[in-house]
């Protein structure tokens, strides 16, 4: 580390009459809610030290959510381009703040981001970082370093927050809920991994190694995050999981079941077919049809809470159309088998 440091610093002092070359320079652009699309939970986030972003419209150099504690990939404005960088393990710092040395790159390695934290102190809202500066490296590009102040930790102010929650009222009568923002996963190789053990031992048919892996993250409250992650791909569709992760507990995630209509005898299952999420209302629809599209099974779910800080779900409606005769229609429209009350 002492010896990319020291690169660091060579390549920094480049005389400033060499860096008068446009088209040597890395394109760095400050970024808000363009990117970070009204994140309200916990982030570990870094803005231009003469910015606040309370304030000023774009002031964030590197942000990352951290929807149960642990933070996902950051991301980075170059250009027009949002990248994802991911950081690498280099160590602790062993003293319950944040390694004073850290580095980040981004998929195909051709962007490194090389923090380095000068003064840090802890606060009501997590870690304050006072004064910390970012040097961006980027393939035949000259190295960009920028002044950056920075929290790892979660808002005091929660307002907006919370009125959007109050506002978004439940599907139904009940302990209904509401989520985050989704934020968007590209890779397993971002899942932690307590989440893909849990789907391996709770539900052992789901195969998200054999998808493409993109999944998504919704804050539940500061306790709770619920993923929602592709279990199997089949010929004409694919099927979701959804599992629960502890803040204070990182270590433990639940599967979550998926219940199927009373009386029915058929038996609770982890999977559910083309599921769509509506965070404002926590419910869950899934659609499953033929080859044709003209017949096939909606079943509509409401997430909400229950005993021992968890939520479950709870099915609203499902409804079916077993013939197949060529006349498509709004699967919401299909014939209504079961209806909660």
């Amino acid at each position: 580390m002492r010896l990319l440091i020291g690169i660091l610093a060579l390549l920094i002092a480049l005389p400033q009459a060499a860096r008068a070359d446009d088209a040597n320079e890395i394109d760095l652009k400050l970024f808000g809610e363009d990117v970070v699309e009204g994140w309200q939970g916990c982030r570990f986030s870094l803005w231009q030290a003469d910015r606040d972003p309370e304030r000023d419209s774009y002031a964030y150099v590197l942000f990352a959510p951290i929807p149960d504690g642990e933070a996902l990939p950051a991301w980075v404005k170059i250009g027009q381009d949002v990248i994802s960088v991911a950081k690498q393990d280099i160590g602790s710092a062993e003293t319950g703040m944040l390694e004073p040395v850290q580095l980040y790159k981004s998929t195909d390695g051709d962007l490194t981001v090389l923090l380095e934290i000068e003064s840090q102190q802890r606060s009501d809202r997590g870690i304050e970082i006072e004064d910390a500066r970012l040097t961006f490296l980027k393939n035949d590009k000259f190295p960009f370093p920028v002044r950056v102040k920075g929290l790892n930790g979660c808002l005091d102010d929660v307002g907006d927050a919370e009125s959007l929650a109050a506002e978004a009222e439940p599907a139904v009568p009940g302990d209904g809920i509401s989520l985050s923002q989704p934020v968007d996963i590209d890779s397993l190789d971002q899942v932690p991994a307590p989440i893909l053990a849990a789907i391996a031992e709770q539900a052992p048919e789901c195969e998200p190694q054999a998808t493409a892996g993109y999944s998504t993250a919704y804050t539940v409250n500061d306790a709770v995050t619920l993923w929602q992650l592709p279990c199997n791909l089949y010929a004409s569709r694919g099927s979701n999981v959804f599992v629960l992760r502890w803040t204070y507990q990182p270590d433990v995630a639940t599967v979550l079941m998926i219940p199927q209509v009373p009386g029915s005898g058929e038996p609770e299952t982890a999977e559910l077919l083309e599921a769509t999420v509506d965070p404002a209302t926590a419910t869950v629809t899934s659609v499953s049809l033929d080859r044709g599209g003209d017949c096939g099974t909606f079943a509509k779910f409401q997430l909400e809470d229950a005993p021992g800080e968890t939520i479950e779900f709870r099915l609203l409606e499902q409804r079916s159309k077993t013939d197949c005769d060529g006349v498509q229609s709004d699967p919401a429209e299909f014939p209504l088998v079961y209806e909660s009350r």
